[in-house]
């Protein structure tokens, strides 16, 4: 019942509620929802940029530290498997002390020139077995043997149980954190252990680059269990993971993002998207009131005129210039109200007119047969004289009296012709030897039904328009026929050319649209008119005129059964 209200309501609201709604349906909800969804993805998007950047630095970093490591071992490689280091050791141990002095500087000269990866290295040394003795690059020469005695590994390498070993320790020089990396040197003559490279890699310049990755952003790294900390504040919270696989550690290097801030950035996004939003909606809101007020308001004036038109006020007149829908709503209702108003006043008009035509006929009602009998009077008194001229000419009259006050429509093409036989009678009694008249009628359009006095008023003009003013002798053709479908009524003659502005002048007149009142042209117009009021648009009256040409006035009558289709080319203006 509740939800039944509701839509009652709504249908009874105003315009302007209709549109405001519609507004916040169409375009403000769905913009907060795509809004929303916009953020969501942005966040989520940030979010894998994020990692897929760190991602790319940290791989980076411990790509860094790896060839570190791996630069340090090839290096170990390369002093191992030298046999002048190998020979030196050999010489060394049989050697007498000078020899030893000269050997000492050949492996401190070959440590020096050993591939090291710059002041991330610290101690690297040689241990010659036999004679117990370590030399040093930077010439401390520590005692290995003391310092690394019962070591796991300084034994396996020297008995030959392993050849390479990585561990964690203390620098023989200051004692700070190493990666000590030792080789051991194997004799390619005897396969015996000759002794070993020890190579020390400051931890703390080693991984440099991971505290160079998070300094300053709050983020974290874990390293060989080791937490590595920037210097901003960081609070407890979550955090996003990263993983990189390094080889010289055998291990993931974690990298921990601090969602506090990624958030912190976020947030402003999200500020500045609100902010937008809010915007955005306000301006689609004042813009889409100014539209509803602009329409509504138009709309209202619309239904206050035609409440004012319902109540008989037919003097309304709604100003409205624009060109829109409801431009041209305002524009057919004041045609209407016009048409109204003027269709009551001609009918008004017409019923007095018709009352005085109605006490007019019933005061003249022998005028007709007073007319008839005048006419026979003169005709008959005219032969008694002896005078045929006035005999034929009132006869002819006669006949075209009682043809035009007959009551039907339509006609057959037979009585027109003979109305225009009787009319041409009477002009040739006026204008005699002043032209000569054909016709070329088809016997099967005899029959057909034109409207009555279609053809006089064309034969009438070509009188007036074409022979009144030339005095030589002229042609005149009236001929009807049939043609696909159409009955073809042409009206020629050779006389006066029309001009070519009035040709134009008639052609705009005779247009099925043109509602210009005047009496110009009006026999070719009324005649038009009836031909569409009777037969419909494919009726047409076309007009040619031409110096040396004449001027033929062609009427096209749809017939009864239409054949073919039209051949608009004998009948176009």
């Amino acid at each position: 019942m509740k939800k039944v209200w509701k839509m009652e309501r709504y249908r009874n609201a105003s315009i302007q509620k209709k549109l405001t709604l519609s507004t916040w349906v169409v375009a403000i909800i769905p913009i907060m929802i795509i809004f929303a969804i916009v953020f969501f993805v942005f966040i989520n998007v940030s979010v894998e940029n994020s990692k897929r950047q760190s991602q790319m630095l940290l791989d980076k970093t411990v790509e860094e530290l790896d060839s570190y490591f791996a630069q340090a071992q090839e290096g170990m490689n390369l002093m191992v498997t030298d046999i002048n280091v190998q020979n030196t050791i050999d010489d060394y141990v049989m050697g007498t002390y000078k020899e030893r002095l000269d050997l000492r500087d050949f492996i401190r000269n070959r440590l020096t020139n050993m591939s090291t990866v710059g002041r991330r290295t610290g101690a690297i040394s040689i241990y010659i077995k036999e004679a117990d003795k370590t030399f040093s690059r930077d010439f401390s020469d520590k005692d290995l043997s003391a310092a690394c005695a019962g070591a796991p590994w300084f034994e396996a390498l020297l008995a030959g149980d392993t050849a390479f070993v990585r561990e964690d320790g203390d620098s023989l020089q200051d004692g700070r954190p190493v990666w000590i990396l030792a080789s051991n040197i194997v004799s390619v003559k005897n396969g015996e252990v000759q002794g070993l490279v020890y190579v020390e890699l400051d931890k703390q310049k080693m991984i440099q680059p991971f505290y160079d990755l998070v300094e300053g952003s709050g983020d974290e790294i874990i390293c060989s269990g080791n937490e590595i900390i920037s210097d901003a504040y960081r609070e407890g919270g979550h955090f996003v993971p990263v993983y990189s696989y390094s080889s010289a550690l055998g291990q993931d290097v974690e990298f921990r993002l601090q969602l506090k801030e990624l958030q912190r950035g976020y947030g402003a996004a999200l500020s500045y998207f609100l902010i937008g939003m809010v915007v955005l909606i306000i301006l689609i809101y004042l813009i889409d009131k100014l539209l509803a007020d602009w329409f509504s308001r138009r709309i209202i004036t619309l239904r206050d005129a035609t409440r004012e038109i319902a109540t008989g006020n037919l003097d309304v007149v709604v100003c409205d210039d624009h060109t829109d829908e409801i431009g041209e709503l305002v524009q057919s209702l004041n045609t209407m109200v016009k048409d109204m108003k003027r269709l009551i006043e001609s009918e008004y008009m017409v019923k007095i007119e018709s009352q005085q035509a109605t006490l007019t006929a019933l005061q003249s009602q022998i005028n007709p047969h007073f007319i008839y009998n005048t006419l026979e009077s003169i005709s008959m008194l005219a032969l008694i004289r002896d005078n045929y001229e006035i005999v034929d000419m009132a006869q002819a009259f006669s006949m075209m009296m009682r043809y035009s006050m007959e009551p039907s429509t339509l006609v057959a093409v037979r009585e027109e012709v003979e109305n225009v036989r009787n009319f041409v009678t009477i002009q040739k009694i006026r204008f005699p030897d002043r032209f000569l008249v054909e016709y070329a009628i088809d016997e099967e359009c005899m029959a057909e039904k034109i409207p009555r006095l279609t053809m006089q008023p064309l034969v009438e003009n070509a009188f007036k328009h074409g022979f009144e003013d030339t005095p030589e002798h002229k042609r005149l053709l009236v001929s009807v026929l049939k043609r696909r479908g159409f009955l073809v009524i042409r009206i020629f003659n050779d006389g006066m050319a029309v001009p070519a502005e009035r040709i134009a002048r008639i052609r705009e007149l005779l247009m099925p649209d043109n509602q210009e009142e005047t009496l110009d042209c009006f026999a070719l117009r009324n005649l038009s008119r009836r031909l569409k009021l009777l037969f419909g648009g494919k009726s047409r009256v076309t007009l040619r005129s031409g110096n040396g040409i004449g001027t033929i006035v062609s009427l096209r009558i749809p017939l009864r059964k239409e054949g073919e289709e039209d051949d608009d080319k004998d009948f176009d203006l």
